[in-house]
């Protein structure tokens, strides 16, 4: 099962006493495999990541974000735990800390939503606090 929908995220990033939110709104797809949900999309100038393709690997308690393209990440979410995961822009690689404290998702064929609070780290010093919510619907 595979299907175009609508997917509005808003993240809020904190880091430095300075909170910064964006919203992006696209089109991308839902996919459901092996039990597991898929949410695919294009990554546009709004969130810094023009020309990267991301995808999200749902699973129960635990959430895999892909992102391929200029920048490339691959990151593990899970609640209670610090994974590391690995960022390379312009060709730099780096080795971040993502501590999930919150994760939600309430997703079925029709769409559904996800919600993300996590705090990411380099070597252990502390970058950013952020929050994303998800919302996918039919398109």
């Amino acid at each position: 099962m595979k299907q175009d929908v609508n997917i509005s995220i808003r993240g809020t990033y904190t880091a430095e006493d300075e909170s910064t939110t964006t919203e992006l709104f696209t089109l991308g797809s839902l996919c459901r495999k092996n039990g597991h949900y898929y949410i695919t999309y294009r990554e546009t100038e709004t969130t810094g990541f023009e020309g990267c393709v991301t995808t999200m690997k749902v699973e129960q308690e635990r959430v895999t974000v892909i992102r391929r393209g200029p920048t490339t990440s691959h990151l593990v979410l899970q609640k209670g735990v610090r994974n590391i995961g690995r960022y390379e822009m312009m060709g730099n690689p780096m080795d971040i800390g993502v501590y999930t404290n919150g994760l939600e998702a309430n997703l079925n064929d029709d769409g559904g939503m996800l919600h993300l609070k996590y705090t990411m780290d380099m070597n252990s010093n502390f970058l950013s606090e952020n929050e994303l919510e998800i919302s996918v619907t039919k398109a």
